[in-house]
């Protein structure tokens, strides 16, 4: 850690909460920073930005990481109980801004989910993250930081598991993906395969963006408002009644984001069962206009498998008769053995 990088850090946790103001809207979407691979051997660092993820599952995910090869440097206040005041926001940011800037950290992987991150966010100094690119791994809650790093800090993110998830077995599809992605600079599997379903065929390619529907839906009007141009949309949600999900998707409408994208992913949306088909055509009564494929039941959120995928890199979306997948039209890190780690790219 540099002294450059003491003073950003010193100055992010000061006393006073300040605010990222928002940019200017660019005619094209900021080109987005790639973060390096990692490789075994490397330390994959575990934040806890939301809540305080239970020991035992703490403990296996670990473990986890561990017999894949990786070593694991843990949060020092992960395990605290939250009581989400202002002192604790800033301290958290601080914990989080200086595991981040640990040298010996190559990734950072939310330990869970729930409530809480985007109380930090002003605490946190956008010049940390994109001076120092890292991939950065979660979902839920974690939403909040992946839209504010990709607008405010100009970084890659990937939308995954978080470490309480993770079980130790190399046969499991959850951990597979997420190795997969931090890895390989451009992973060649068809995402979702035999596993998404076809709502509405078609073939579209942008830059895959979204996470948690209410985490997205949040955004609205914030200087980290979820950047919808051209995008390939990915939606996910847990324990909310169709209702919900339904008022949240026309008020993405109503603030003219829907219609600027090129496709829409439903991930897990964990509903109730019974009412599948109603939801299915109320999305696509609320779509029809805008002529984008649409799948559903993509494998990734608050279900098994919860399959990585990458953030504010260009993606292809086909949807067939019945299922449907994503792929990678670019690199999402940085390519092994080159100079370009950290650089900027366009996913145009």
């Amino acid at each position: 850690m540099t002294p450059d990088d003491l003073d950003l850090l010193m100055t992010a946790a000061a006393g006073t909460a300040t605010q990222t103001l928002a940019e200017p809207v660019a005619a094209t979407p900021q080109p987005l920073i790639r973060p390096a691979p990692i490789a075994k051997g490397d330390t994959i660092g575990v934040v806890a930005p939301s809540y305080s993820p239970r020991v035992g599952w703490l403990t296996r995910g670990v473990k986890a990481l561990e017999r894949a090869g990786y070593n694991v440097l843990l949060d020092p206040e992960i395990t605290t109980l939250r009581r989400f005041t202002r002192a604790e926001d800033e301290r958290r940011a601080e914990n989080f801004m200086g595991l981040w800037l640990d040298p010996k950290v190559k990734a950072v992987i939310g330990g869970t989910g729930g409530y809480g991150a985007v109380r930090m966010i002003p605490y946190l100094e956008p010049k940390i993250f994109e001076s120092c690119p890292k991939a950065f791994v979660g979902y839920s809650d974690i939403t909040a930081l992946h839209l504010w790093l990709m607008r405010c800090a100009h970084l890659r993110v990937f939308h995954g598991p978080t470490v309480d998830d993770l079980i130790p077995s190399a046969r499991d599809p959850t951990m597979a993906s997420l190795l997969s992605a931090l890895t390989s600079p451009r992973p060649a599997t068809r995402i979702g395969r035999d596993m998404a379903r076809a709502a509405k065929p078609g073939r579209a390619s942008g830059r895959l963006v979204g996470g948690n529907l209410s985490l997205v839906q949040q955004s609205i009007g914030t200087p980290y408002e979820i950047d919808c141009r051209d995008a390939i949309l990915f939606l996910e949600e847990t324990r909310d009644p169709m209702s919900v999900v339904d008022e949240r998707l026309v008020h993405l409408r109503a603030a003219g984001l829907l219609p600027q994208v090129r496709g829409i992913v439903f991930g897990q949306l964990s509903l109730d069962r019974s009412e599948e088909d109603e939801f299915e055509d109320f999305v696509l009564d609320l779509v029809s206009d805008l002529d984008v494929p649409v799948l559903m039941d993509f494998p990734a959120g608050h279900e098994v498998p919860n399959l990585t995928i990458p953030l504010g890199t260009e993606v292809e979306l086909v949807v067939e008769e019945t299922t449907g997948w994503i792929i990678y039209r670019e690199d999402a890190l940085a390519a092994p053995g080159s100079d370009n780690a950290g650089s900027a790219s366009s996913a145009a």
